[in-house]
């Protein structure tokens, strides 16, 4: 595993931290805080010795924050430093305790054993880590969501007693235990649509200027899409010339075309790049490469899609990077139909489940034993309903909760922290000031893109005017014309359709190069027997359909090898997750009662 983790640190109070999983991660520095012991690597304290900040990105929307200040603070008034721009952690060690403080939306990932768990109790950046000091089972829920969705819903992670830090707030690790500080809840006011549009105009632009002066080199994520173009649009003109842009071709897609045309117009630099050709990649290089990917996003997102990317990336300069990512949470990702204000049942959540959330990255019919699949779905439309609930009893906020909640924060955020190490993302649109706004409008002020659209006349008329890629213009939307609503109705129509068909084949989408990666990753367990041996012992994978994957006569989709993969660096413990042969490590029970 060493080489594969991320820089990071673990923290226990049961004296001396194992071995096994020490080893795992390399040299590591040590810190006494009483009865608990904390190790680090790849990190550097701050000036006290004792702060360790846990991202490369430290930022206020006004501009950097240093490591001097964030140990301040962390001492002081550990809060204060929720609000930093996500993904943003700190870890601090006092003299009888370990604290570790979240950014406002928990974007960089951070986990702690259960309160009042049996066991040592753990902090960590790593999940695995975590479980693996616990000598903990798997989560039953969390295997049967990720087996559907591809990704983790609340807090689970795929160890039994092992959470994830929720957004915004402070876990400490003493003499007694484990102790859980969440945020409070903030008031969230209505507000009117153009004043959200003038205070939302004003972050942006402070946001991107403190940055520019800090990094006049850093590179714009540019796509064809509404997001990046509100980022260019809150750069002045006159800051654009020279200002480097990059693009990733994507068959299909026509974002290079769109971003071309922009960058030329505004004397940009524009780096494109297609995906890598992995035709000719080797076996074993293959499967290191997912199993890596795996081991960096701690089991819980596709490590097939962060491969194929990591691949194509290395064709990229890797330096500071803005991306647009945020911009969802402003616009209803899960809105469909006529959006007006009315509550939800649990079978509402179950239709958003079946044909939004668990077709992408579902694996396929067959791969599950048919106890366990037919109970994993039970629970996961459990989870969905429970992630609704508790962003309240309307559901188009319900659904906003979600997206921002549990999407962002478990898939979005476990990506960044996986690449967090290699470049310096920031992401503006995550401000905690930008998402508290877009919280306060109405759901029919976002929908349709009214909010962004507007937002993005606001900051720059000229971009407004150009068309999206695959879409019209954001003038389109900010001022439809009286056919706008057919178009969109034809649009949603046509989305509506593909799913159907998606459903009706039982197919999902793979990533960007993920087929030919997936299928280089299943030669390599074939010619190497112990993946299959891990695997077969958790009693949840049907053996037949295993006999089948490992003889040839099964072919499993891309999204069945990323969670075949997130399975065997979660069971297989510290010495067969560094990638030697080694005993299955803790296992689910047989059978399908929860855990």
């Amino acid at each position: 595993m060493a080489g594969a983790t991320l820089p990071g640190v673990l923290a226990s109070d049961a004296g001396a931290l194992p071995a096994e999983v020490l080893a795992a991660v390399g040299d590591a520095a040590r810190l006494d805080a009483g009865t608990v012991r904390l190790a680090y690597w790849g990190l550097g304290p701050a000036a006290d010795g004792r702060t360790l900040p846990l991202s490369r990105v430290s930022r206020r929307a006004s501009g950097a924050v240093g490591p001097e200040e964030v140990a301040r603070l962390i001492a002081a008034d550990p809060g204060a430093l929720t609000r930093l721009l996500p993904p943003f952690a700190a870890a601090h060690a006092r003299d009888d305790a370990v604290l570790m403080v979240a950014d406002s939306m928990g974007f960089r990932q951070l986990f702690h054993s259960a309160p009042g768990a049996a066991g040592p109790g753990v902090l960590s950046t790593s999940a695995l880590l975590a479980g693996w000091t616990r000598g903990a089972d798997l989560d039953r829920v969390a295997v049967g969501v990720q087996s559907l969705l591809g990704w983790q819903l609340g807090q689970r992670t795929l160890h039994d007693g092992v959470r994830k830090l929720e957004p915004a707030a402070t876990v400490e690790l003493g003499a007694d235990g484990v102790r859980l500080t969440p945020a409070e809840a903030e008031p969230a006011p209505p507000i009117p649509l153009d004043r959200a549009v003038t205070e939302a105009a004003a972050v942006l632009r402070t946001a991107l200027a403190a940055l520019l002066d800090d990094e006049p080199d850093a590179v714009l994520q540019l796509t064809g899409g509404l997001d990046s173009r509100l980022l260019l649009s809150a750069i002045p003109p006159a800051r654009r010339r020279g200002l480097h842009a990059m693009t990733l071709s994507v068959p299909g897609s026509g974002d290079v075309g769109i971003a071309s045309g922009i960058t030329a117009r505004y004397g940009m630099v524009h780096d494109v790049r297609g995906l890598a050709d992995l035709g000719g990649i080797d076996p074993a290089e293959a499967w290191e490469l997912c199993r890596s990917a795996a081991l960096q996003l701690d089991g819980m997102s596709d490590p097939v899609a962060l491969a194929a990317l990591g691949v194509a990336e290395r064709g990229f300069a890797q330096g500071v990077r803005i991306s647009g990512l945020g911009g969802e949470v402003a616009r209803g990702f899960y809105y469909v139909g006529r959006v007006q204000d009315k509550p939800y049942t649990r079978k509402d959540a179950e239709q958003l489940a079946a044909w939004r959330m668990f077709v992408n990255e579902a694996v396929e019919p067959g791969l599950l034993t048919a106890e366990f699949s037919a109970w994993a779905r039970e629970a996961a439309n459990g989870e969905v309903y429970a992630a609704l609930l508790r962003g309240g009893d309307e559901w188009f906020r319900a659904t906003d909760t979600l997206y921002l909640r549990d999407r962002m924060q478990r898939w979005a955020g476990a990506t960044d922290t996986a690449v967090g190490y290699r470049r310096v993302v920031v992401n503006p649109m995550l401000d905690h000031d930008f998402l508290a706004i877009s919280a306060r409008l109405t759901p029919q002020d976002k929908a349709h893109s009214r909010f962004l659209a507007a937002l993005q006349l606001e900051l720059d008329p000229e971009l407004g005017r150009l068309p999206l890629e695959g879409r019209p213009s954001p003038a389109a939307y900010a001022h439809p014309s009286p056919l706008h609503p057919v178009a969109q109705t034809v649009r949603t129509g046509t989305r509506l359709v593909k799913k159907a068909a998606q459903r009706a084949r039982r197919g999902n989408r793979p990533p960007a190069g993920g087929e030919v990666l997936a299928r280089t990753v299943v030669q390599a367990w074939r010619e190497d027997g112990s993946v299959r041996d891990v695997l077969g012992g958790t009693g949840l994978l049907d053996e037949k359909w295993l006999d089948g994957m490992m003889s040839g006569a099964v072919e499993p989709r891309p999204s069945s090898v990323g969670f075949l993969t997130n399975l065997f660096v979660a069971v297989s413990g510290p010495v067969a997750a560094s990638g030697t042969r080694a005993p299955a490590g803790p296992q689910a029970e047989r059978g399908a009662s929860s855990s």
